[in-house]
């Protein structure tokens, strides 16, 4: 499948030809991430605002302490590798234009999603 989607840091549409037919290790455990975060809300969500929680969740660290580099490689491996896999499967909508994304009808979190209810390392007991 090919596919031209804007640069997340505004720069030249960039295309997009092959997507993995399943996602593994980091990018299964990601798109998990985001579709936890996704189904906490309604409304569409900032790509940069997703990304960085995902980082966050991923490094087990709060959203306050991801730095703006780990942010931005999230996003490209959000809207380059995730995303369009979750669109595929019908779970998420995305526009790359507007860089706003949000969970659909069709999201089974409880299918993608391992939420846990225990506090991560960094809350406070």
């Amino acid at each position: 499948m090919t596919e031209r989607f804007p640069s997340p840091s505004g720069g030249p549409a960039e295309t997009v030809t092959s997507m993995p037919a399943t996602p593994s290790g980091s990018a299964d455990a990601r798109q998990r991430h985001a579709l936890a975060y996704l189904s906490h809300f309604e409304y569409p969500v900032e790509l940069r605002t997703l990304a960085a929680y995902v980082a966050a969740d991923e490094g087990n660290v709060p959203v306050e302490a991801v730095d703006d580099r780990v942010r931005e490689e999230t996003a490209i491996a959000l809207h380059h590798i995730d995303l369009p896999h979750l669109i595929a499967v019908g779970v998420v909508e995305y526009d790359p234009e507007s860089r706003m994304v949000v969970a659909t009808e069709n999201a089974p979190v409880g299918r993608y999603v391992d939420v846990t209810e225990g506090p991560r390392s960094f809350d406070a007991v």
